[in-house]
Formats: C-alpha cells, sequence, structure tokens
C-alpha cells in the first residue's frame, strides 16, 4: 500500500499492542486486538504458519504440516501472500513461503462455530488480505472465522498427470490448513465440531470440489459457494500435462515431451525464478484461453494421498462425497464484472456472431461433430429472437456468458447435492453504494455483478471509505446474519427473525427450486435461471458427450 492508504487502513482499522496469548499444538502464539470502524473488538492472530514452507524439492509438491515452534510465534501482522499473476507489479508482497493463516475470534475462551474463508482470484490470484477479507462483521456475530493461503497458478496446480508432480498442490495445501484448524481451533474459542467452509468464485469453486474430495472428510461439517462450485467449467483443467509442457516450452523453446520427461521437466521448472514463471502463464493465458490456458485443480492418477481422482459429476453422480448441508447462490449478472466495457462487450458479440465465433461451453464437446452448426444455432436461440444477432442485443452477451462462467455449474451442483443433504439456493441482487461499477445495459440495469456479495460480508478498507446509506448497511447485517446462522445452526434462518422480514428461507427441492432473493427486501422466488438453465440442460443431454466432466 502507499502512503495515503497506510493512512487511511490505520484509521479503518486499530491493533492494541495488549499481550494476547494462546496455546496451539505446536506452540504458543501471540497475537492482537482488532478495532474496525463500529465493531466490537476482535481477537486477531494474523500469519500462522500452518504447513512446511514449499521450497526447493517442495515447489509445485504436496508439503506437509508445520513443524512445533520453541518460544511465542508472533501473530500481530499479515505474513507475505502467494505469488500470483500480478507477481511482477507486486513482487515484495508475495512469496513463495506463504502458508499462512489469520484466525479471528470474539473471545479465545468461547466456544464458537467456526467459519473458514478460501479467497477467489481464478486460482491465479487473490490473497487473504485484511484490507479485503477484514471479518470483524461476522465476528460480531458470534463466530470465530479463519482465513486461509493456498498456492495459486503453476505454484499450486502444475500437473504431469503422473506420480511426478501428481498435482493439486494448493488444493491439498487448502486440506492441510483445514486440518490445522481443526486441530487447533478450541485454542482460538473454536468448536472443532462446528466448522463451516465458505468462499467466493475460485473460493467457490474450491469449497465444492473439497466436498467432493475424500481427502478432506471429517474437517468440516457444512459449506457454502458462492459464484463457484465443482461443477463450474473452470474447477477443472482437462490437460494439464499439456498445459505444463506449453509453459515451459514458453521459458526455453528446447523443452518438449520428445526432449524432457515428467522428472526431467520437474527440475527444469524448479530452475526458473518466480518473474520468468509468472511471464509465461500470463502469455499462455492470453492465446490459450479456450484450450486450459488457465492453471485449474485437475484429475490425479489414482495415489494415496490424492485429492482429486475422477470428474466432479462422476462423483456427484455416484454420491460419494462429503454429503454435507450447503448454501450455493449467485448474484443476478455474473458477466457484468468481466464485461465491465461496452468496447469488451462489443468484441465478444462480434466473436459470437461470427461464422466460426466459439460459442460451445468450456467443458462440451459434440458426440457428433456433424451436429455442431445445430447445436451453434440452437445456443444462440437461447438468447435471440430468431436471426438475431448479439451485437444488436449486448445485454445477450452478458447473459451468455454469465451461463458460461458460473450459472449452469452452480445451479447443477445445487440439484445434485440437494438429494443427499439440504442444500439452501440464493441470488444476490441487491445494488448499492458498496457495489463494484458495471456497464448499465438496457436489460441490465439495477442489477449487481460478480464478487458484489463480498462487500456485504466483509470490512473492507474500499467500504470504510464511502458514504454507506441505511439500505447498504441494512443489507451487510442481512448476509452476516444469514451466513452465521447456517454456520451456527445448519439453517439461514431457523427462526423467524425481524432483521430478515421474517422470512423463513426453503430448503431446495429437486422439482421446486426455490430461491432465496436477497434485495432491499428479502423474499422467496421461483429459480430467476430456470428459462435458460433449463435449454441448457437439454443441450448437454442431448449433443454432449459422456462421462461429463462439469456441467
Amino acid at each position: 500500500m502507499n502512503g495515503q492508504l497506510v493512512c487511511l487502513f490505520a484509521l479503518w482499522v486499530a491493533f492494541s499492542a495488549a499481550e494476547l496469548i494462546v496455546t496451539t499444538k505446536n506452540g504458543k502464539i501471540r497475537g492482537t486486538t482488532l478495532k474496525t470502524g463500529n465493531e466490537p473488538p476482535v481477537e486477531a492472530f494474523l500469519g500462522i504458519p500452518y504447513a512446511v514452507p514449499p521450497l526447493g524439492d517442495l515447489r509445485f509438491q504436496e508439503t506437509h504440516p508445520t513443524e512445533d515452534w520453541e518460544g511465542i510465534l508472533d501473530a500481530t501482522k499479515e505474513g507475505k501472500f502467494c505469488i500470483a499473476n500480478d507477481f511482477l507489479d507486486n513482487a515484495d508482497a508475495q512469496s513463495e513461503d506463504c502458508l499462512f493463516l489469520n484466525v479471528f475470534s470474539p473471545n479465545t475462551s468461547g466456544n464458537y462455530a467456526v467459519m473458514v474463508f478460501i479467497h477467489g482470484g481464478r486460482y491465479v490470484s487473490g490473497s487473504i488480505q485484511l484490507a479485503m477479507y477484514n471479518p470483524s462483521s461476522l465476528v460480531a456475530e458470534g463466530v470465530v472465522v479463519a482465513t486461509l493461503q493456498y498456492r495459486l497458478g503453476p505454484y499450486g496446480l502444475l500437473s504431469t498427470e503422473d506420480l511426478v508432480v501428481p498435482g493439486n498442490a494448493g488444493m491439498k495445501d487448502q486440506v492441510l490448513a483445514l486440518q490445522w484448524i481443526k486441530d487447533n481451533i478450541g485454542s482460538f474459542g473454536g468448536d472443532p465440531e462446528k466448522i463451516t467452509i465458505f468462499g467466493e468464485s475460485a473460493g467457490g469453486s474450491a469449497c465444492g470440489l473439497q466436498v467432493l474430495s475424500p481427502k478432506s472428510a471429517g474437517l468440516f461439517r457444512a459449506a457454502i459457494c458462492q459464484s463457484g462450485s465443482g461443477l463450474t467449467p473452470f474447477s477443472v483443467n482437462r490437460h494439464p500435462r499439456r498445459y505444463a509442457y506449453q509453459l515451459a516450452a514458453l521459458l526455453d523453446s528446447s523443452v518438449s515431451e520428445s526432449t524432457h520427461d515428467s522428472a526431467q521437466l520437474l527440475e527444469f521448472l524448479k530452475l526458473q525464478t518466480p518473474d520468468a514463471i509468472i511471464n509465461a502463464s500470463l502469455v499462455l493465458a492470453t492465446v490459450l484461453e479456450k484450450e486450459d490456458g488457465q492453471p485449474s485443480p485437475s484429475i490425479e492418477v489414482d495415489h494415496e494421498g490424492a485429492f482429486l481422482i475422477e470428474n466432479p459429476y462422476e462423483t456427484m453422480q455416484k454420491g460419494t462425497f462429503n454429503t454435507v448441508p450447503m448454501i450455493l447462490g449467485l448474484v443476478s449478472e455474473e458477466s457484468l464484472l468481466f464485461m465491465n466495457s461496452l468496447e469488451i462487450i462489443k468484441a465478444e458479440a462480434e466473436r459470437l456472431d461470427s461464422e466460426d465465433g466459439y460459442i460451445y461451453p468450456y467443458d462440451f464437446e459434440p458426440k457428433n461433430p456433424s451436429d455442431g452448426k445445430e447445436i451453434q444455432q440452437y445456443i444462440r436461440n437461447i438468447y435471440l429472437v430468431p436471426n438475431g444477432t448479439f451485437s444488436d442485443n449486448l445485454y445477450a452477451v452478458v447473459k451468455y456468458r454469465s451461463d458460461d462462467m458460473f450459472n449452469r455449474g452452480v445451479i447443477k451442483h445445487a440439484e445434485m447435492q440437494s438429494q443427499y443433504a439440504d442444500v439452501y439456493f440464493y441470488q444476490f441482487s441487491y445494488k448499492g453504494s458498496l457495489n463494484l461499477p458495471h456497464e448499465d445495459l438496457q436489460g441490465s440495469e439495477g442489477m449487481c455483478g460478480h464478487a458484489d456479495d463480498l462487500f456485504y460480508l466483509f470490512d473492507t478498507e474500499m467500504a470504510a471509505q464511502m458514504q454507506q446509506s441505511d439500505s447498504d448497511r441494512l443489507t451487510l447485517k442481512r448476509m452476516v446474519r444469514l451466513w452465521t446462522n447456517f454456520a451456527k445452526y445448519l439453517n439461514p434462518t431457523p427462526t423467524p427473525d425481524a432483521l430478515l422480514g421474517n422470512v423463513i428461507w426453503p430448503k431446495l427441492e429437486k422439482e421446486n427450486f426455490r430461491v432465496f432473493n436477497i434485495n432491499r427486501t428479502l423474499e422467496v422466488v421461483d429459480n430467476p435461471k430456470e428459462e435458460t438453465y433449463a435449454k441448457w440442460s437439454e443441450a448437454y443431454y442431448k449433443w454432449n458427450k459422456t462421462p461429463f466432466i462439469t456441467f
């Protein structure tokens, strides 16, 4: 942060130097008291190491639980963040030694339900910096909150599709963090039998995959997936070995499968600098977007300690996953965050309208290639009038991209999970002063975009600098109450509550997809995405190859 932001941060958050020490299984930890705005003081422990630093031979590999320490660990300052795709601009704040977590408690002598947050960022960016993810409002409702960091991009998701680099190191980081929390959260006033994981975007995807992974069994009792799930297309990289070699070839054009086996490739990549690796990954993201150009979790060869060994959709079909209660949901128009200028939207419209415009979803491969033109026309007809074009209906571009990136996968995950456990589905529709700026198109006026819901759960530095309305503050209080109720009671509305308008949020039923709509008022509505979702479902089951990977 620059000097001005540091001053603003100091005004917004105050730290107390009072002695605050807890004892964990690894040793003693010194924390601090955090005071944010008008919220009650929070007992905060920052930068706690939960794993052995993944350096040297552990680069790209699963690491191990942290070792015990002597004396008192100072946990009064944030640790370094994991190397992300903005490393070239923010190198001083990032490191490969980044496997830290933060814990925030109302009182370390309590016995509170626990919420563990997994941040988003498409698995290539993001962190748990306090300026964005200060959970003081959540803690004020009587829960302990932990936030965790995990390796991103190639560092966390590289795979050679064999036992040399099995893959999913970043997802296994999350498991190690959850295990550390399970083992130690009692020292911070948390109940280890009442842990709920929650996350947004890639964090929602990660929570969904944790639900599907046998490696995380027993580490949490509930999950909240916001704008992402185990079935969103970006949750799985279909060709991780190809990605690994393409990354290496950008670093040295002589590297290929014919010249380097998996072990040689690993040794080559271990010698590369972070800026070189990030540069190469940024190039791949632009030239291979539709061909697994972004690192994501992947299917591993079956071995002891694997995180994911089969397609998420197949796991859900079989019911062989952690059948925990869940909240899943979306914002009213997810892609508004990404389609954030007329130039971007118009360029996407032209691409979709072109003769060879790639309109198949990321995870869609026709059973019969000769059906291609029929399928593409069917997809266009979901959003356009007969003979219409995307260039003449720019809002149709936004709707298409929302469905393509997020809506289908989240809804399908909710449907399938609800056959085994209680599921509550929501749509966040509130547009207030804390929302990010979006392009208003005819048809999208008043809608909110991807990540807007986060600003009504966490006390962000940005929000502290803005003039909030009564409606903004009410929406934040409602979101916080719903989420913490679920963590405490496995039900977001266990009893009528005046703050929530006495509205009861019903469980999802397969034949009656009812959605809790969070807007200026709270109400239960029929699925707002049903019309396009039903047509997409028809296309998948009619034309897409099976077995499905995601949806």
